[in-house]
């Protein structure tokens, strides 16, 4: 009898059992993107002028907010996915929609609170926002420079949001990226996530894009580089890098800038670079890399710290353009060409290094090096390695193993 009861009590636990909060996934708002940009009040519209209906309820849905004093501050543009539509069959009877049908809805909420701003827009949909698969964080370039530690408490407290989101700032208005309708893609946030994989090929990107360790940065008072990307119609252009000190942004760099900080930081993961061929008036020869070994090692003298940088390559001579087809590519000329590759990354990085020193931002992290590897000198310069790092010699030493 004992038995029987502990089998049926056993089975009324799986069967009678359940989430008493558990939300229906038809329920849910996914969003998967979210634009952060600086608040402008919008422009009076002048009595000759016409408007539509449609956008000037969306104006007055952005304005619509309370907030403690003063004006808002920021707006921000969520990405929802109008995934009912992929489902519904057009008037001719096939299961696609009609030619033209928005994918995706982007609500804009204006406020100083995100988390304010994000339950105000629950009053304009009959779903539940829902952050658990979000890919992208696009955050503007002014909103940026202000610094990141204004906006991202909200994303961080959030227990839905995974720290592998990734994060991105955008040139001009980051609500610009979210409107592309790209190609090849439903939604611009997953076409901008799934970029960020191509850093395995394309040097000139930046590889690491994640909000969590964007977060870990901050909080261990490290500079970093974030992504930069630029919008247009139908494609996002993700190169280039923008410079943190501390939680703000204080410039960009461009791609070939963002491939010499992965070269000295050892965090080149594969890529093709470029350099005049000799002997060719007017042509480039171009070096696929296969394989990127840095050593950086910090040298105390009397006068400070020296940070010796030696970057060892190997890779494949993989083009020459703007020139006649070299028949014989000899040990000879692989030598020479090895030589001017040798000069021309060594140009490239010592080049980036002297201009990030004037922003006065460690993207390299020589910082970490001195700490991990000269401690004792470490404690003596910590408290000003900002002052310092402007002032810091390198000596940059690169060969390049041709085949």
């Amino acid at each position: 009898m004992n038995k029987l009861l502990s089998v049926l009590l056993c089975i009324s636990i799986i069967i009678l059992t359940g989430c008493w909060d558990s939300v229906p996934i038809e329920s849910r708002a996914y969003i998967i993107g979210v634009a952060i940009d600086e608040y402008l009040p919008i422009p009076q519209v002048a009595e000759t002028e016409t408007e539509s209906p449609n956008s000037i309820q969306e104006e007055r849905f952005e304005t619509a907010i309370d907030i403690h004093s003063g004006d808002p501050l920021f707006a921000m543009t969520v990405q929802l996915p109008v995934i009912k539509m992929s489902a519904v069959p057009n008037i001719q009877g096939t299961g696609s929609p009609e030619p033209g049908t928005p994918k995706t809805w982007e609500i804009t909420q204006v406020g100083n609170s995100f988390i304010e701003m994000s339950r105000a827009i629950s009053t304009r949909t009959n779903l539940l926002p829902y952050y658990g698969h979000l890919q992208v964080i696009i955050i503007s370039d002014k909103i940026a420079k202000k610094g990141l530690n204004n906006i991202l408490d909200f994303f961080i407290r959030d227990h839905e949001l995974r720290s592998r989101t990734r994060i991105f700032i955008a040139q001009g208005e980051a609500k610009k990226t979210l409107d592309v309708v790209p190609r090849t893609e439903d939604y611009s946030s997953i076409y901008l996530s799934e970029t960020a994989y191509n850093a395995k090929i394309n040097s000139q990107m930046v590889q690491w894009t994640d909000f969590g360790k964007a977060v870990q940065d901050i909080y261990a008072d490290r500079d970093f580089l974030l992504p930069i990307v630029h919008s247009s119609k139908d494609e996002i252009m993700n190169k280039g890098g923008a410079v943190f000190k501390g939680d703000k942004m204080v410039a960009t760099i461009s791609g070939r800038e963002v491939e010499a900080v992965k070269m000295i930081r050892n965090l080149y993961m594969g890529g093709v670079t470029t350099a005049e061929m000799p002997h060719c008036e007017d042509s480039v020869m171009a070096l696929e890399i296969d394989k990127l070994k840095t050593k950086v090692t910090p040298i105390i003298e009397e006068d400070g710290v020296i940070f010796k940088i030696d970057i060892n390559i190997k890779g494949d001579y993989s083009e020459s353009a703007n020139c006649s087809f070299l028949k014989n590519i000899d040990k000879n000329f692989l030598e020479e060409a090895s030589e001017v590759f040798e000069d021309s990354i060594k140009k490239q990085c010592v080049e980036t290094i002297q201009k990030i020193q004037n922003y006065g931002a460690d993207v390299f992290q020589f910082n970490m090096v001195l700490k991990a590897e000269k401690p004792s000198y470490w404690d003596k310069v910590k408290d000003k390695w900002h002052d310092i790092f402007p002032y810091v010699k390198t000596e940059v030493n690169v060969k390049v193993d041709l085949k």
